[in-house]
């Protein structure tokens, strides 16, 4: 009998060059109802150093977590029939159809619009024009959200 050996499904990421139109940004705030995540652009590193409620997000190596790409999917969230045993609810998030989406990467967010048009296909993330968005070679961390993230631009950001 011959075992059949499934591949990976593509999750619908495109990795490559920097596109244009992006806008410089030192941070980003994205708050949901029990959890504030944020993420601070570190030139030196060419990544996104994230925090877990005002604390930095910390590997047990000591290393502060962070992507080379950060997604922020804005998605309808609701109550799923799922709950723990002191009767927190589950969050559903709605992660097929269409939507908004932020994705920042070498110091820059963009607006994309996302794309699922199944459970079992990829998510796609495409520019204004139409054109994939690139992601940065590296990580990729997505943050499924339904409210605004808070960004703070470059010019704007105070300087140490």
């Amino acid at each position: 009998e011959k075992l059949s050996v499934d591949t990976a499904k593509s999750v619908g990421f495109v990795f490559g060059d920097l596109p244009e139109g992006g806008s410089p940004i030192q941070k980003v705030v994205i708050n949901w109802p029990a959890a504030t995540y944020s993420a601070q652009w570190s030139t030196e590193e060419s990544r996104w150093l994230l925090s877990h409620n005002n604390k930095l997000n910390l590997a047990d190596s000591g290393v502060v977590l962070g992507p080379t790409t950060l997604v922020i999917q804005m998605v309808e969230i609701s109550p799923s029939e799922y709950g723990d045993k002191f009767g927190g609810v589950t969050p559903l998030s709605k992660t097929v159809g269409s939507g908004r989406a932020y994705i920042l990467r070498d110091g820059q967010v963009f607006a994309t619009t996302w794309n699922r048009a199944f459970p079992d296909s990829g998510t796609t993330f495409n520019l204004p024009d139409g054109a994939a968005m690139n992601f940065a070679p590296g990580q990729v961390w997505v943050a499924l959200t339904d409210r605004e993230p808070e960004l703070t631009s470059r010019s704007t950001a105070k300087t140490k």
